[in-house]
């Protein structure tokens, strides 16, 4: 199982803005607590909707150059773009239309994706990471 944190920040709307991404590859070692994978990564000036799609695509393009593509879980604090790949809420705002494009041509790689939303206090690794 391969567990995932991901979150992204602007520092104003839009602003400077960042991600951080959080993998646990559990699938050798399902009792592993350190990360196996984690990294933040500049975006420039972005929304933090831009962001947030930024870090879950960010994530999902990793595990894919990895192979990675046993049973994953993907954790956001962002609800929108978790109930905008859940298909719940249409995805409106031009500025997101390519990252949801982008996120639906990796979704057949990811037969075994299950993408949920937590409490922004659940993510707050994911949340360092993007503030480095």
């Amino acid at each position: 199982m391969i567990v995932v944190l991901c979150d992204g920040s602007s520092k104003g709307n839009p602003g400077p803005a960042s991600i951080g991404v959080i993998i646990w590859d559990r699938c050798d070692n399902p009792r592993i607590t350190k990360p196996t994978y984690h990294w933040h990564k500049d975006l420039g000036v972005k929304t933090n909707m831009e962001a947030e799609w930024s870090a879950v695509l960010s994530a999902l393009r990793f595990l894919e150059d990895k192979g990675l593509f046993k049973e994953i879980h993907l954790f956001s604090d962002s609800q929108t773009v978790v109930k905008q790949i859940t298909g719940e809420w249409q995805v409106k705002h031009d500025n997101i239309k390519p990252l949801y494009q982008a996120y639906l041509a990796l979704k057949g790689f990811q037969k075994n994706l299950t993408i949920s939303w937590i409490p922004r206090q659940l993510v707050y690794l994911a949340d360092k990471e993007a503030q480095k």
